[in-house]
């Protein structure tokens, strides 16, 4: 996750508040001033691979093969579920798994309310709470 400043000596400027141990696709702050990120998925060879290599990317997404496909190979295999919580600091405190994919799959946003956890996706048709 990167950080970019808008105030102070540093806005304008960008830098490094996270590593994350998947694909981040929204995150959002709680009343502790804490953050959770929906993690859309772990970071596959697949996805590792054409990250390092543009070229190979390109031309690999210009095979004819179904997107569904290359999905499956960009998220493992099998969809599931992660989000992680974050302090001011960018340290994470706290992941929530399902490696499965049985509850939840390919989050993409996840909101702290009244104690509980709303997770929903972009993908997949549900709306989970923990």
């Amino acid at each position: 996750l990167n950080r970019y400043w808008l105030k102070g000596d540093k806005a304008g400027t960008t830098d490094v508040f996270a590593i994350t141990p998947g694909i981040p696709d929204n995150v959002r702050t709680n009343a502790n001033g804490e953050f959770w990120v929906g993690l859309h998925c772990r970071v596959s060879l697949y996805a590792y691979v054409l990250g390092l290599h543009p070229q190979l990317r390109t031309f690999i997404l210009r095979l004819p093969i179904p997107l569904k496909y290359h999905y499956m190979l960009y998220v493992g295999g099998r969809p599931h579920g992660i989000v992680a919580k974050y302090n001011a600091n960018g340290e994470i405190m706290e992941v929530l798994e399902d490696k499965q994919g049985k509850v939840v799959k390919a989050v993409s946003e996840v909101e702290e309310k009244d104690g509980k956890l709303w997770m929903g996706s972009v993908l997949m048709p549900f709306i989970a709470v923990f």
